[in-house]
């Protein structure tokens, strides 16, 4: 049996070998929330080619979670150095949909999609704010929310439409003296200079739901993915009844609290450039109600002509060769406008 298996990995690296020579193209893939994008990366480098003998998504989700969280490396299976990858724009580890890769001369292409177009379905949660703009981050303030009404988020909306300016979050992967932001929040040290605004365009923001506590609700609430709904059901975001009771502390973490039933709560559809951060404007668009507002959830709904569903493959699709070459075929279908 041991012979089997080691029979399988050679095949499986003599397919990896050959395909890193002759894949070459543009894919989108649906990023599942709770992994980085250089983990989905990761976990493309690694299985390539091994097919039915890849490492379940699963295992690699639960060692790239530890990674995060530790800080330890994990055993990397060593890949040819002549397999190039990489993505058009990170989504944040919480975040999920649509991200475009390109393997070898692919790559090349990826620039095009950083500063196109995109739209997100975006939840925030009102009354209170995080030190990251959303429920990874530790509360640093909590206000009420009672008089703030739809008329009054419908009112606001418009500001942040057009080209303006915006100043990124602190935990953000913005480079400043060689050191992204986030490290230097996670290591507790200040960052060395203001954070400057950024020119950025929002083409369109659309209300499409808000409830406030037992008072009212505007529109439809949008359903998410089904693995998105899995996933901030569950784990580190599932609800204990028992903080029903509880007030919101600063200094508290705000994942325990997503769930909250009853919680003020809206949604948003936003249409945008590159460069984009969805957390900043719902943090924006609370300081101008006067009331704090943090980002809960995030789906990537579309990137350029990609859209989440109909031109994505799912992660587990990723160790086999023939979804990888179909999903870059169908890419073509796509930017031909033949989708």
């Amino acid at each position: 049996m041991l012979k089997l298996v080691n029979e399988a990995r050679v095949q499986a690296t003599a397919r990896l070998a050959a395909a890193s020579v002759s894949l070459s193209g543009l894919f989108a893939v649906n990023k599942p929330p709770g992994i980085s994008c250089a983990g989905v990366l990761d976990y493309l480098k690694r299985n390539l080619g091994m097919e039915n003998n890849a490492m379940p998504f699963a295992e690699h989700f639960e060692r790239e979670e530890g990674l995060r969280k530790t800080g330890k490396k994990v055993f990397r299976r060593k890949y040819p150095s002549t397999l190039r990858v990489g993505h058009a724009g990170t989504l944040d580890v919480e975040a999920a949909g649509v991200l475009v890769l390109g393997v070898n001369n692919g790559c090349k292409l990826l620039s095009d999609y950083l500063v196109g177009d995109k739209s997100y379905l975006a939840t925030g949660r009102l009354g209170v704010a995080t030190d990251s703009y959303d429920a990874e981050g530790k509360i640093t303030d909590v206000s009420p929310t009672e008089s703030v009404t739809s008329d009054m988020i419908l009112n606001v909306i418009p500001q942040f439409v057009g080209s303006i300016k915006q100043i990124p979050p602190l935990y953000s992967a913005i480079r400043m003296d060689g050191k992204r932001l986030y490290e230097y929040m996670r290591e507790g040290h200040p960052i060395p200079d203001t954070i400057k605004p950024r020119n950025v365009k929002i083409d369109d923001i659309k209300l499409v739901y808000y409830k406030q506590q037992l008072s009212q609700t505007f529109g439809k609430c949008v359903a998410m993915p089904a693995n998105c709904i899995e996933y901030f059901s569950s784990g580190k975001y599932k609800w204990n009844k028992g903080l029903q009771n509880k007030k919101l502390c600063v200094g508290d973490s705000l994942f325990p609290y997503v769930n909250q039933p009853n919680a003020p709560t809206f949604q948003l559809l936003v249409q945008s450039g590159g460069g984009v951060y969805i957390r900043s404007l719902i943090h924006d668009i609370g300081m101008q109600l006067k009331c704090n507002a943090t980002m809960i959830t995030l789906v990537r709904t579309s990137q350029g002509p990609f859209i989440l569903g109909r031109d994505t493959i799912d992660v587990h699709d990723l160790p086999y060769i023939d979804k990888i070459i179909g999903a870059m075929r169908h890419t073509e279908q796509v930017l031909n406008g033949n989708s």
